[in-house]
């Protein structure tokens, strides 16, 4: 089975950090020309702000844009309204696609307190939605909200313009909970980096019939439109691009066991329990993630990335590529890339997606 749907990049600024704005633009703009249709950016604290990225990718290249995700605790929603709504204006009709979830537990976990993370995600899509529809929002109707920025008990806002462009929300959490609240109240789902693991346990099937059954109770009039992201890892030279992925499996590991992931799970995904609880030892003792990477093997990886040359690169995404159609996903992100961006969107256009698509 090929895939019918729309093919689109995350680019992941964390680990891109080597790219300035203007190569991020550069980047979006040789994306464009190869065929894809949307760039999405993620969102960390300490790197280039998700905002002021896709800003300078709205106002130079003619593409789809996204979040990927927004993290909630990170901004006030008076200001992400405007942002929001800002950007709309340079996007020329095109779709500005907002990803939202509590945030990475391996990194944002660690940097804010995460108060009611569900709660959180769910009054700040509406509070957003109500706001970019034109309403006079008062935050006393969204108590985590207005409890975690301070707001004053009778203030309101009211945005002092309109979008110009649809801002569609989109849901990248992976939990029971948050996948109803999203078939409920947003435009779709955004399955991120968990998805390898997530198709290859057999989880995804019975997440996305959640989501979807939450959105036909609504009994809404449009379709939800879905995305998932796969991390890939693309060059001529097959170490080096294995090499690239081993600083994610690094603390990608540690969030699965957060997730919930039991170790017979581990084990049919290729990854021991045992090394799970030696990165775990190693991280107590003080190890970087530089040495957690040192220690994972190139089999381990598979674990979270589909890594190496063209050639394996290929037969490794098929079936999670026919497992994206099975399921109803109407657009495959490509994410992470590998150790430089340029050769692997070449990589991907020309020696990959032709087998796919």
């Amino acid at each position: 089975m090929g895939f019918n749907g729309e093919f689109g990049l995350q680019f992941t600024i964390h680990i891109a950090n080597r790219y300035s704005v203007p190569e991020i633009v550069r980047l979006a703009d040789f994306a464009r020309g190869e065929g894809f249709t949307q760039v999405w950016v993620n969102d960390n604290l300490r790197h280039r702000n998700v905002f002021v990225v896709l800003t300078a990718i709205a106002s130079h290249v003619p593409i789809k844009l996204g979040t990927a995700i927004f993290v909630p605790y990170f901004r006030n929603p008076v200001d992400v309204a405007g942002s929001l709504a800002a950007i709309s204006e340079l996007m020329e009709g095109r779709e500005f696609s907002v990803g939202i979830a509590r945030g990475d537990l391996a990194q944002a976990g660690h940097q804010i307190q995460m108060t009611r993370p569900i709660a959180m995600v769910r009054e700040t899509t509406l509070f957003l939605q109500a706001l970019l529809q034109g309403e006079t929002v008062s935050p006393a109707g969204y108590p985590v909200v207005e409890s975690y920025y301070h707001f004053r008990e009778a203030s309101k806002f009211r945005m002092g313009f309109s979008p110009s462009s649809p801002i569609r929300f989109y849901c990248g959490g992976t939990g029971p909970k948050i996948l109803q609240i999203a078939g409920a109240i947003m435009d779709g789902v955004l399955i991120g980096g968990f998805y390898i693991p997530l198709v290859r346990t057999g989880r995804l099937k019975s997440l996305m019939a959640i989501a979807r059954q939450a959105a036909a109770d609504t009994g809404g009039s449009n379709s939800p439109y879905n995305i998932c992201e796969i991390n890939v890892s693309l060059s001529r030279d097959g170490h080096l691009a294995k090499q690239f992925t081993k600083r994610y499996i690094g603390h990608m590991v540690l969030t699965l066991e957060l997730m919930g992931f039991a170790p017979d799970e581990f084990r049919a995904l290729g990854f021991k329990p045992e090394k799970l609880a030696a990165l775990k030892d190693a991280y107590a003792g003080g190890a970087t993630i530089e040495d957690a990477a040192e220690m994972l093997t190139d089999k381990e990886i598979e674990i979270g990335f589909v890594a190496g040359e063209p050639e394996e690169c290929r037969e490794q995404l098929k079936p999670l590529v026919k497992e994206a159609a099975t399921l109803g996903f109407d657009q495959i992100s490509f994410a992470k890339l590998g150790p430089d961006y340029d050769e692997a969107l070449r990589l991907l256009k020309q020696k990959v997606m032709p087998a796919l698509a």
